[in-house]
């Protein structure tokens, strides 16, 4: 029990010091554009934050489940083109919705014309979740880590939360730094290019298909 308990501290250790520096520049391409696109503000940052983290978290635990099932990394089933192909297809999808938001316009009585707010687009938050998913299933040496020391286990509940363990450690900085800081920058920015606001949204949607683009280009 206690060898358990510190196999998925020394993993959540492992997944915070991860997600300070290197995960949170990796996921700066992918969500800067977003929050530069969002309106809300810190207010609104969680419905970004949420779905993301919550696709990463799923991500991690189905890897380390997977691994403990098999008694092996399954690395090489992950390092595929298949995974930069649903990186790379969730993020077009979002820049789509963003662009798709900057033209379309409401109608019917007391709409007065207004544009319907980027976080109340109901695939939004999928195309946030996919992000995630394929963000995490990117390999990288500490997920490999996590990946090996579940299939020692050989079991699959254990693998599952050593995933969950590493994904919680690796969450929490990203989240905090997006949904903090970009959140803030992001909203400043808005407010000092507001007679250009949406340039800026059509700048940004422009980004992620050309960012999701290149990632399936490898």
């Amino acid at each position: 029990m206690s060898q358990h308990l510190y196999s998925l501290t020394t993993v959540f250790v492992l997944g915070l010091v991860f997600g300070i520096g290197p995960c949170t520049i990796t996921c700066l391409p992918f969500l800067g554009p977003v929050f530069l696109a969002k309106q809300g503000g810190l207010g609104q940052s969680w419905k970004i934050i949420l779905p993301f983290s919550l696709g990463r978290l799923s991500s991690y635990a189905t890897l380390g489940a997977l691994s403990g099932i098999a008694g092996a990394s399954i690395q090489k089933m992950i390092a595929t083109p298949a995974v930069a192909w649903f990186l790379g297809g969730a993020t077009i999808m979002v820049g789509l919705i963003i662009l798709w938001r900057t033209y379309r316009r409401k109608t019917g009585c007391g709409s007065h014309g207004r544009r319907p707010k980027l976080q109340d687009h109901p695939l939004l938050p999928s195309g946030l979740f996919f992000m995630g998913v394929g963000m995490a299933a990117t390999p990288c040496a500490p997920l490999t880590t996590v990946m090996i020391t579940a299939a020692a286990t050989v079991d699959g509940v254990s693998g599952l939360l050593l995933g969950l363990s590493f994904g919680a450690g690796a969450v929490v900085m990203p989240a905090l730094a997006f949904g903090v800081g970009m959140a803030y920058f992001g909203q400043r920015i808005r407010q000092i290019m507001y007679q250009w606001r949406i340039s800026l949204e059509r700048a940004s949607a422009l980004m992620l298909v050309f960012i999701g683009g290149t990632t399936i280009l490898g």
